[in-house]
C-alpha cells in the first residue's frame, strides 16, 4: 500500500473516482474514442506512402487512452506519465513520417496529435502537469522537423499542434481547482469511515458488556446473594462455588471454550471430580493481529470431541488447548487419568482427528 497526494493509503482512490472514469459510462466513451481514431486512420491510409507506421500510431494512441484510464494511482504513477509523454511525439513521428506533403488533408496532418492532447489534458487532472506541456513540446519539435523535410516553414509546421494549447491550459487549471476538492472529500471519506468503524466497535463493545453482565447475572448473582446473607455455606454450595469461579476463569481466559458450547460438559466434568484446563492460544495469538476466524472444520471436530472426552472422564485432568493459527497441529485434547496412562487426540487444520495412546 503506498500513501497517494490524497493521504489514501488503500491504494484505490484517486481522482479518476470523481471523474467518473471507473464508471461503464468511461468505458463507452473510450470505445467511441478509439472507433473515431481507427476511422480515421482507415480513411486516411489512401494518402500515406506506408500504411504500418499509421497503424502503429493508432495502437500507441489506443494503450495511451487505455492506459488513462485504468492506470492507477494518484498523482499518475512516474513509468506511466513517461510513457504517456513520449506516446504523443511517436505517435506523431510515426504518421508525419509517411505523409509526403503539407498539402495533404487537415484530418491526416492533426489526427494524432489531438488524439494524444486529449490523453495529455487528462493527465493534468491526474495530478502530472508539466508532462504534458514537455510531449506537447516535443510534438511541435517533431512537426517542425516534417515541415523541414518537406519544404515547408519549421515555425509554420510547428504551429499546427497549437490548437491544443488551449484545452490543455484549461485542463491545467482545472486540476488546480478539483485535486484540492478531491483531496477535502477523501480526507472527509477517510474521517467518516474511521468514526463509523469507531462507533461500530463502541456498538459492539456495549453489546459484549451487555451480554457479560446478564451472563454474570444470571450465573453468578444468586450465589453472591447467597454469600452476602451472612449465612454459612454447606459442602454443596463450596463446591459449587469452586465450579462457578472455574467457569468463570475460563470465560475470560478461553473464551473461544464458550463459542464451542463447552461450558457445560466442563461444568459437568467437574462435578464428577475430573480437573478441566482449558488453554486458547488462538485467540491470544491473534489479540494483536488479524481478527482471523477460527477453520469452521477445525470447530466443529474441537466441540465433539472435547463433549465426548469431557462426558466420559470420571476422573483425572482434561486439557483442551486450540494453538495459534497457521499450525500443523490446529488443537489437542488430552485426558490424563490417575493410573498415570493418557490419551491424547490431536485435530489438524483440515479437522481430522487422531488418537495417541
Amino acid at each position: 500500500m503506498t500513501t497517494t497526494d490524497f493521504g489514501v493509503t488503500n491504494g484505490r482512490e484517486d481522482v479518476r473516482d470523481l471523474l467518473g472514469m471507473r464508471q461503464p459510462g468511461a468505458w463507452l466513451v473510450v470505445g467511441i474514442f478509439l472507433a473515431s481514431t481507427w476511422i480515421v486512420i482507415a480513411y486516411s491510409v489512401g494518402d500515406v506512402t506506408a500504411v504500418w507506421p499509421m497503424a502503429l500510431a493508432g495502437v500507441i494512441i489506443s494503450a495511451a487512452v487505455v492506459a488513462i484510464v485504468v492506470v492507477p494511482g494518484d498523482p499518475l504513477p512516474r513509468a506511466a506519465t513517461i510513457a504517456l509523454t513520449l506516446a504523443g511525439p511517436i505517435a506523431c513521428f510515426c504518421t508525419l513520417s509517411v505523409t509526403p506533403s503539407a498539402t495533404a488533408s487537415a484530418i491526416l496532418l492533426g489526427w494524432a496529435h489531438s488524439g494524444i492532447d486529449a490523453v495529455y489534458c487528462f493527465m493534468c487532472v491526474r495530478g502530472r502537469r508539466v508532462a504534458p506541456w514537455l510531449g506537447l513540446a516535443a510534438e511541435a519539435v517533431v512537426y517542425g522537423w516534417w515541415g523541414h523535410s518537406v519544404g515547408e516553414p519549421i515555425l509554420g509546421s510547428a504551429a499546427i499542434v497549437a490548437i491544443a494549447i488551449a484545452p490543455l491550459t484549461m485542463a491545467t487549471l482545472f486540476s488546480f481547482t478539483l485535486r484540492p476538492t478531491a483531496r477535502a472529500v477523501f480526507a472527509l471519506r477517510a474521517q467518516t469511515m474511521t468514526q463509523v468503524a469507531r462507533l461500530a466497535a463502541e456498538a459492539a463493545a456495549d453489546d459484549e458488556r451487555a451480554t457479560q453482565v446478564r451472563m454474570l447475572d444470571k450465573v453468578a448473582r444468586p450465589m453472591l446473594e447467597r454469600i452476602a446473607s451472612g449465612a454459612d455455606l454447606t459442602a454443596d454450595e463450596r463446591i459449587d462455588c469452586a465450579l462457578l469461579e472455574a467457569h468463570l476463569r475460563d470465560r475470560l481466559r478461553a473464551p473461544l471454550m464458550s463459542a464451542l458450547d463447552l461450558d457445560e460438559p466442563a461444568y459437568q466434568a467437574r462435578r464428577n471430580g475430573v480437573e478441566v484446563v482449558f488453554i486458547d492460544d488462538f485467540r491470544v495469538d491473534t489479540a494483536d493481529g488479524d481478527d482471523r476466524p477460527i477453520d469452521p472444520r477445525v470447530a466443529s471436530a474441537v466441540s465433539d470431541l472435547a463433549t465426548r472426552v469431557l462426558d466420559d472422564a470420571r476422573e483425572g485432568q482434561v486439557y483442551v488447548r486450540l494453538s495459534p493459527p497457521d499450525r500443523d497441529v490446529a488443537a489437542s485434547v488430552l485426558h490424563r487419568r490417575v493410573d498415570g496412562t493418557s490419551v491424547r487426540s490431536e485435530i489438524d487444520r483440515h479437522g481430522a482427528v487422531h488418537t495417541f495412546c
